[in-house]
């Protein structure tokens, strides 16, 4: 038998067809119930939704960048409202994941305990249970402590910076945090939108204009709130499902 794994082998969403039914209920009525199939997408629909993302984030970046521009005024505090100390302390925050990846990749921690033999005597096998125990406390703790120790230098460093430095800093945090969310947000809008369907063969688009029968983004996207929000929890939860399989496919390959 070859050892060669072949490319649908790995493959989980061509594998099981990833798609399951989901039911949505109206908030107004909880008689009211909407069955929706919803399925993972394919190379093509991802990239169309990557699309969509990257669109959305640049428009509003765009928008942040101009002074003059309503999302400017409403998040982009002036230079006069801060003190450097409040600089100081939004850098770090829009700072957390760049300090979060620099403390562990600093954290140097011994491996997992690894069982004892299995003559080993009682009081070995007792320790070991013990050690595995303590270990995800002692990992945390670990973390947490190098992650202190960046945000300590990191203020430290900040603090000898003058007052217009720091605000640029800021401002550009802040929209790279901003255009971030937006783009995490806009693609999983896509995406729940190209992944429902009508029917359990997955050919019917759910959202369809009601004149041309073409899909419409409109539709989906100017759905109330509420109802919106059951939409794209159903889809994230076959996301995730697909991704404890994959994890389970690779702790039995």
């Amino acid at each position: 038998m070859s050892d060669v794994v072949e490319k649908n082998d790995v493959d989980i969403q061509k594998l099981f067809g990833w798609g399951r039914v989901f039911e949505i209920v109206n908030p107004t009525n909880e008689d009211d119930i909407t069955l929706v199939y919803m399925k993972l997408l394919g190379d093509a629909d991802l990239g169309r939704a990557r699309v969509h993302a990257m669109r959305k984030s640049a428009e509003l970046r765009r928008k942040l960048k101009d002074e003059d521009s309503d999302e400017r005024i409403s998040w982009v505090r002036s230079i006069e409202e801060l003190t450097v100390q409040d600089l100081v302390n939004l850098i770090t925050v829009y700072s957390s994941r760049e300090i979060s990846n620099n403390a562990r990749a600093k954290v140097k921690l011994p491996p997992t305990p690894k069982p004892p033999k299995s003559k080993a005597k009682l009081e070995k096998s007792e320790q070991f249970q013990k050690d595995v125990d303590e270990y995800p406390q002692k990992k945390a703790k670990a973390i947490s402590d190098a992650v202190a120790k960046e945000v300590e230098d990191l203020q430290k460093s900040l603090i000898k910076r003058g007052k217009e430095e720091l605000y640029n800093d800021y401002v550009k945090k802040l929209i790279d945090e901003m255009c971030e969310q937006e783009a995490i947000t806009a693609f999983e809008t896509m995406q729940t939108f190209l992944g429902c369907y009508t029917d359990d063969t997955y050919k019917v688009k759910f959202f369809r204009d009601s004149e041309t029968n073409e899909p419409s983004f409109e539709m989906f996207d100017n759905l109330e709130p509420t109802i919106k929000a059951q939409f794209k929890d159903a889809y994230r939860s076959i996301d995730i499902e697909l991704s404890e399989l994959k994890k389970l496919r690779r702790a039995t390959q």
